[in-house]
């Protein structure tokens, strides 16, 4: 992976965790289950994907 990514898979996950927010705070009586979930999910592998490119680039400076 390149580390060119590491910011856009940042950024994407900070948007898809504020409109997760937004859909907790406006949509809060009837929440759509099913939509919260993917968006959380989408979150975590938007920032995980983050974590994984940051990672591999430590691990190819300390080499």
């Amino acid at each position: 992976m390149s580390y060119k990514f590491f910011y856009l898979y940042l950024i994407g996950g900070i948007v898809f965790l504020v409109m997760l927010i937004y859909q907790l705070i406006a949509y809060y009586p009837s929440l759509n289950i099913f939509g919260v979930i993917l968006d959380f999910s989408i979150v975590l592998a938007l920032f995980y994907m983050a974590y994984k490119v940051r990672r591999e680039k430590e691990d190819k400076d300390l080499m």
